[in-house]
């Protein structure tokens, strides 16, 4: 597969922001760039972005285009007198992997100054502490290497409430064409989302697109709750970072795998998508002959959720990039997935008519 160096950049800027739940301003600078020429950008509070593909002027139905903008990340505590912070999750972790695990800190002159989360060194531990289980997070700290805290405060000009985000930076391998980095979940959804609304641009459809990468998914789908009230849309499709499971299920079970295209599900632990609008989609990939797969999760949640339920019950499937530790400090996902949902996105967009989705 060929890969456009244009939307790899914009991958590489979108995965590279620092922007976790609360905190997505950073990826909306970077998204506002990569969408700078469309009519019309709009913000609002709880920093969801608006994108119009042309003038919306209510006349026709409107087909919703949602991703999350936030990442999972963490946010600080309080300063110890040793100048370590203690810190609080944003969103879900896997506790496991965090120590020693490097980081960015944003600080109260805006800058981002690396950390490592710390936890006490086995040299120091008991016998019964070496034998535990199970890693709370509030027995780690993160040392951003000062040795008080009113250096910490004075010299590294650490406060409280500042966000932190893994320090991972993107990379892509093109002979195996894997991407790595952080925040896959759900920045390859928005960079999918943005270059979805590229293609349609110039075609005359029977609805508006409206773009929404929605804010502060990742506790609890906050931004969506706000911005479907003002979309309205008639139909959607939410575009994820959706967990891979190919490197641990039995192979009979794999139903998430990369380089297989995008994972359309048909239910997890928060929606039943519209069966209807989801037997159609897969119906349509295969008339055309696109890259995607199916599954049935049993865990898990999702922006569809919120959409498919805060109207009068709006039709709405998930479209998954696959990606490879989510909710870890370092993902792999790839660029034949990222196209390829593209592709299907597009061509679902294409193929609708207020008709047909009368019909779901």
């Amino acid at each position: 597969m060929k890969v456009c160096e244009r939307q790899l950049g914009i991958i590489q800027k979108i995965v590279d922001a620092p922007g976790p739940s609360g905190f997505e301003d950073e990826v909306l600078k970077v998204a506002r760039e990569a969408a700078s020429w469309m009519p019309r950008i709009e913000e609002d509070a709880m920093r969801n972005l608006f994108l119009y593909r042309k003038e919306h002027d209510g006349s026709k139905p409107v087909v919703m285009l949602d991703a999350h903008s936030d990442e999972v990340g963490f946010v600080v505590h309080s300063i110890k007198p040793s100048g370590c912070l203690r810190f609080v999750p944003d969103g879900g972790w896997s506790t496991s992997g965090l120590p020693s695990s490097k980081v960015l800190v944003r600080n109260a002159l805006g800058e981002y100054i690396p950390g490592i989360i710390a936890l006490k060194p086995v040299h120091f531990m008991t016998q019964a502490e070496r034998a535990g289980g199970n890693i709370e997070i509030s027995s780690l700290v993160i040392d951003i290497g000062a040795t008080s805290r009113q250096e910490a405060i004075e010299k590294f000009h650490i406060r409280i409430g500042e966000p932190v985000v893994p320090s991972a930076k993107f990379e892509y391998d093109e002979k195996n064409d894997l991407m790595f980095g952080k925040a896959f979940d759900c920045r390859i959804g928005c960079a999918a989302l943005i270059e979805t609304l590229r293609r349609l641009d110039g075609l005359d459809l029977p609805f508006d697109v409206v773009g929404v990468l929605s804010a502060q998914e990742e506790v609890g789908e906050r931004g969506c709750k706000v911005a479907v009230n003002k979309v309205k849309p008639a139909i959607a499709i939410a575009f994820e970072g959706c967990p891979a499971d190919d490197t641990f299920t039995e192979p009979y079970a794999i139903q998430t795998a990369l380089k297989k295209g995008p994972m359309i599900r048909h239910l997890d632990r928060s929606i039943i998508c519209s069966p209807r609008f989801q037997r159609y989609t897969l119906d349509l990939a295969a008339e055309k002959g696109l890259a995607i797969q199916e599954s049935v999760r049993e865990g898990g949640g999702n922006n569809g959720a919120v959409i498919q339920t805060a109207l009068d019950g709006t039709p709405v499937i998930v479209a998954g990039v696959p990606v490879r530790y989510i909710h870890t400090m370092n993902c792999i996902t790839s660029y034949f997935d990222y196209e390829a949902t593209v592709q299907l996105a597009v061509e679902v967009i294409k193929s609708l008519t207020p008709e047909i989705v009368k019909g779901f």
